[in-house]
């Protein structure tokens, strides 16, 4: 199943959204690095703020109340409390993050040793270590639970991630735990929220904006539909954006040449038509003077030949300009028709179907070309049976079938083409001049339809013609 759209509104849409997303992302990276930049300086700026006050608190408070007022310095973030030995004194494994958190824990110890003033490095003791919640390591974490200066630290004080050991001025040591906040992960879930609304507008306005620019197109496409139809159509209006627009002058153009071009070869072989007649009927009347009968005979079975040339000629470009206007068909009663019009003939042939199909035609046009096929299958292969069905893909499917010898294989094609005759029984001895196949297939594919032969297992001749499923109009 292929997942990319057919049409150019879905098409844009899906570029717009990959587009959006791809930015919503690029963002989220260069914000996350800003973001990291600014939580590591606020990080420092707020543990010096808050440890210095309570570190100068203490150093100021006499030993037997140092315990009491740890406690009360207690919140949710910062747990204090004093040991006889610092609780940083173990460092632990940082993965990654090691030789980042080393440096900032010695920026962050320097710092509190310059507020404070009287102390140097060594008796300020700092490690960072990577957020609880991320941790792995099992031994890291009970290395932590189990040193000594824990035993009298607050229980949330054990899953800190910043620990600052200070020395105070009996050589105990205040302990602070601090949790800071870890910066945000990269693309917030309110985030995607945004992302799928700011799609929802864009594409709302993508697809009002390419209907308005598509509309063009759509009933250019319509059109060219109905033209390859041969269905006389009005010229276009030229609207829409300047490319478009120079589309549907270009289809007008050609549209126009089309039609001046079969009007004014129709012209000619008219003209040609009316220029032939008077020598034909000449010749005729001299014909008819010779004395030999058989030279007679002959000279005006050619001329008569002759003369049906010409007009079968001319009927066939006269078919091409034709500019019989479109409607809505009866399938089923037309070819019912035909069939009884040559059951009047004395020609064989029955439509075997009932099925009722409304098909938007030239129904002068298509009556004449299921004429032609329908007469040659009575004509040539003793009895024609018409069917009429839909196909699968909804096309219009009608088969005629008679019961005669069929043609080769290599002359289905050939059949087709202007004055061919075929040898045996399908010859110009039983009439015509070879033009009736040309012009059934020239009208069927005029409607857009398609026809091929194929020789049936069980002896004659098979024409299938496929007539596009369209709407009728009303």
């Amino acid at each position: 199943m292929k997942l990319r759209p057919r049409h150019l509104t879905g098409q844009t849409i899906a570029l717009l959204i990959v587009a959006l997303l791809s930015a919503q992302v690029i963002s989220a990276l260069i914000i996350r690095g800003e973001t990291r930049s600014f939580y590591k300086g606020a990080e420092s700026r707020f543990l010096t703020e808050r440890i210095y006050p309570f570190a100068a608190l203490l150093r100021s408070t006499s030993p037997e109340l140092q315990g009491k007022v740890a406690d009360t310095l207690n919140s949710k973030r910062v747990q204090i409390w004093i040991s006889d030995t610092p609780s940083s004194i173990t460092k632990p494994t940082y993965g990654h993050d090691e030789d980042e958190n080393l440096e900032r824990a010695h920026e962050l110890a320097e710092r509190i040793t310059e507020e404070l003033g009287d102390l140097d490095t060594s008796r300020v003791h700092v490690v960072i270590r990577k957020h609880f919640r991320d941790s792995h390591d099992d031994h890291e974490n009970k290395a932590w639970r189990i040193s000594h200066a824990f035993k009298n630290a607050p229980r949330r004080a054990k899953r800190a991630n910043v620990y600052i050991s200070i020395e105070l001025s009996d050589h105990r040591w205040m302990n602070a735990a601090v949790h800071t906040r870890p910066p945000r992960q990269l693309i917030r879930p309110d985030g995607w929220i945004t992302f799928f609304i700011a799609a929802l507008v864009i594409s709302l306005i993508v697809v009002i904006a390419l209907r308005r620019i598509t509309k063009p197109l759509q009933r250019l496409s319509e059109v060219a539909g109905r033209l390859g139809r041969s269905e006389t159509v009005a010229p276009l209006t030229p609207e829409g954006p300047a490319d478009i627009s120079d589309t549907i002058h270009a289809f007008n153009e050609m549209q126009h040449r089309l039609h001046k071009f079969v009007q004014d070869r129709t012209n000619m072989l008219a003209a040609i038509r009316h220029d032939l007649r008077t020598p034909i009927t000449s010749l005729r009347l001299r014909a008819e003077m010779l004395k030999n009968k058989e030279a007679r005979d002959q000279m005006i079975a050619t001329l008569h030949v002759m003369q049906q040339m010409v007009e079968a000629t001319l009927a066939f470009a006269r078919e091409e300009a034709s500019d019989e206007p479109t409607r809505p068909s009866d399938l089923n009663a037309l070819l019912t028709a035909i069939t009884d019009d040559l059951g009047g003939l004395s020609l064989d042939a029955t439509c075997i179907t009932n099925e009722r199909i409304v098909y938007p035609c030239r129904p002068t046009s298509l009556r004449r070309a299921f004429s032609n096929l329908i007469q040659n299958a009575a004509t040539y292969g003793k009895h024609a049976r018409v069917s009429l069905t839909t196909a699968e893909n909804n096309d219009n499917q009608i088969i005629i079938d008679d019961d005669g010898p069929g043609i080769p294989t290599a002359e289905h094609e050939r059949v087709f083409e202007p004055f061919v005759h075929l040898e045996g029984s399908r010859s110009s001895k039983t009439g015509g001049v070879g033009l009736g196949m040309a012009i059934a297939r020239d009208s069927i594919l005029r409607h857009g339809g398609q026809i091929h032969l194929s020789n049936r297992d069980g002896g004659g001749l098979r024409v299938t013609v496929l007539l596009p499923a369209v709407i009728a109009e009303t």
